[in-house]
């Protein structure tokens, strides 16, 4: 027996070393494209080859010092599992008819396992706003891109980059895409030359579900994140959000589906010289308008630094003549921890609550301590019950 044991002890000695050796030999593909080196030559086919190459569970790697030009979308068709580690820059082309148009810049379409990241932090995805802007001030109906759009799939991960100057939406989830997560983001839209952006969500999320927005900074001028239709089960916590719309549920209604977003949890947010920190906008009641259902959605520890409202409701949102009353459904929403000081743009209105009036309005404040720059906070209300536990200092507009 001893024998017989001296001989198994020898075998794991010779045989675990060569495992464990052999498992450090196993190494993931890497594939690293060329780029052009030259301003408005299309860099995707290269990158495209690559993640052809090593799509299957390997690593696409963007390095760094060198710009890839980006003038067609770059499809993850062809990744499973695989991760594309920007290094570098990738940035859009100026080919403004070539972009009109089409639905996205990096677009993953029903993909199952991705991670596109920086190892470094070094890694920048440029979306060449500029000339974009300028080109949908003259012509509105100029149609741009989203810069990185998730359609279906899941497991999906982007973090730790710099995003800059999205032609339009900076990040899209939808197509009923699960397990997203962004983290470790830094997105900016930067006016330049006079030139206002345009349309710049940080995040338009829905339909998609299980989706966790964490530890991101946005600076941009429209809503921080948009809780569209569909969204289910997203959470959001740490996040900065500098001159945009707000943390907004919406628009909803104005069409006849699509119409609800459930289980919203947002933790952690401070809302910086923005229109609202949190919202919910919804379409009036018009014929051919849809009911929206919003419930189990909750924003808690807000810091409102110079916002004009620290929460606000709309159920007329749009509207440009009569607001026809509307049949919305509000549910468990609550608003809870808020702190800080609006900018003082609606005087001393703190928040700006109008639910709709022929429908529910199941909304809660909890520690709700805002304070205009002066004077004594009002928080204006319309169809609010007094289950919400907050004082009204007059009715509501919106």
């Amino acid at each position: 027996m001893a024998a017989r044991l001296g001989l198994f002890l020898a075998f794991l000695c010779f045989v675990l070393p060569s495992l464990t050796l052999g498992a450090v030999l196993q190494q993931r593909a890497t594939c690293t494209p060329a780029s052009h080196g030259e301003a408005g030559v299309d860099d995707v086919p290269a990158i495209t080859e690559a993640i052809q190459s090593c799509g299957n569970g390997g690593i696409i790697l963007i390095p760094a010092g060198i710009v890839f030009q980006l003038g067609s979308t770059l499809s993850f068709a062809g990744c499973s599992g695989c991760e594309m580690q920007i290094e570098g820059t990738l940035k859009l082309t100026d080919d403004l008819d070539a972009w009109n148009g089409v639905k996205a810049i990096v677009l993953l379409d029903d993909i199952t396992g991705a991670t596109i990241h920086s190892v470094t932090g070094s890694g920048l995805l440029d979306g060449n706003g500029v000339p974009y802007w300028t080109e949908f001030n003259e012509d509105s109906s100029y149609s741009r891109p989203t810069l990185v759009y998730i359609d279906g799939g899941s497991d999906i991960t982007i973090e730790n980059l710099l995003v800059r100057n999205a032609p339009n939406v900076f990040m899209s989830a939808a197509g009923d895409a699960t397990n997203i997560h962004y983290s470790g983001l830094t997105m900016q839209a930067i006016p330049s030359n006079g030139v206002t952006p345009k349309n710049t969500d940080g995040f338009d999320i829905g339909p998609a579900s299980q989706v966790t927005i964490t530890n991101v900074i946005v600076d941009n001028q429209d809503d921080c994140v948009a809780f569209k239709g569909g969204a289910n089960f997203v959470t959001v916590t740490d996040i900065s959000c500098s001159g945009s719309h707000g943390l907004s549920v919406g628009s909803l209604g104005e069409g006849t589906s699509g119409n609800t977003v459930t289980n919203i949890f947002v933790s952690g947010a401070t809302m910086t010289s923005s229109t609202k920190a949190t919202g919910i906008k919804l379409w009036d009641g018009s014929s051919g308008h849809g009911v929206a259902t919003v419930s189990n959605v909750t924003f808690n520890d807000i810091t409102v630094d110079s916002s004009d409202y620290a929460a606000q409701i709309q159920v007329c949102y749009e509207s440009t003549g009569t607001c026809v009353p509307s049949t919305h459904q509000l549910t468990d929403i609550v608003f809870s921890n808020f702190k800080g000081t609006t900018s003082g743009a609606e005087g001393s209105v703190v928040a700006n609550l109008d639910c709709p009036a022929d429908g529910t309005c199941g909304i809660i404040f909890e520690s709700f301590e805002v304070n205009p720059p002066s004077g004594s906070a009002e928080i204006l209300c319309s169809n609010v019950p007094s289950s919400a536990d907050i004082t009204c200092d007059g009715a509501a507009s919106g």
